[in-house]
């Protein structure tokens, strides 16, 4: 479903034109959406992320629900989110009750991502390089996830032009590149963090979401 930005010729020498400018925009927008996610209240925080489940149940409920008639044990991917960042637990709930196997990331050397099983009862540890708790145990790659109803993803910010800013690590991007593009791929932002096409600087290894659900909807873009 993703249609991947061009990659270009390396450099032989030197920077390439253009990428400190592009580094310092994003860092830039990275820091005034991270005071505006502290400045948010919890009760706003709890409201908001309720109303983007809803949106996305809306969708994703009857399409793991075929899955499941079909006799197939259905996947979906999500995060165990950070403190500030819209909440999945609701979804997560929801997603075991229709009798979804889920998975949730865990950061790997070489930033690079793999993946857990999740349930309530699942033993997490504090994950070494990030405010997050990671389930201990089994750890599954991509290819866990080659058939998966969905992939909801955390991200700063989306841009109408499907182009999501993360956390900086390039996690997400290295993860992306490897993932089937048949499966769909949606971000999880709060509205103000929709942004208009063209305000997320693209660098060559970014990649683009299929979706993005805030409390207003589920958009494709």
């Amino acid at each position: 479903m993703r249609t991947p930005p061009p990659v270009p010729e390396p450099a032989t020498t030197g920077p390439v034109a253009g990428v400190d400018d592009v580094v310092d925009a994003k860092a830039a927008l990275r820091a005034r959406l991270r005071a505006a996610r502290r400045d948010r209240s919890p009760a706003r925080r709890a409201a908001e992320s309720a109303a983007a489940v809803e949106h996305l149940w809306a969708w994703l409920g009857p399409r793991v629900a075929a899955a499941t008639a079909d006799g197939t044990a259905p996947v979906v991917a999500t995060v165990l989110p950070m403190a500030t960042e819209p909440d999945t637990g609701g979804l997560r709930t929801r997603l075991l009750a229709a009798g979804v196997r889920v998975l949730v990331p865990v950061i790997e050397p070489e930033r690079r991502l793999s993946w857990a099983p999740w349930h309530p009862e699942a033993a997490t540890a504090r994950a070494a390089n990030a405010p997050v708790d990671e389930p201990v145990g089994e750890r599954l790659g991509t290819d866990a996830l080659a058939a998966a109803a969905a992939v909801v993803m955390p991200a700063l910010a989306v841009a109408e032009d499907g182009m999501r800013l993360g956390q900086g690590g390039g996690y997400y991007d290295r993860f992306l590149a490897e993932l089937p593009q048949a499966v769909p791929t949606v971000a999880l932002v709060f509205e103000d963090e929709l942004l208009p096409a063209g305000a997320i600087p693209a660098e060559p290894t970014d990649r683009p979401v299929d979706g993005v659900v805030t409390a207003a909807g589920l958009r494709w873009v």
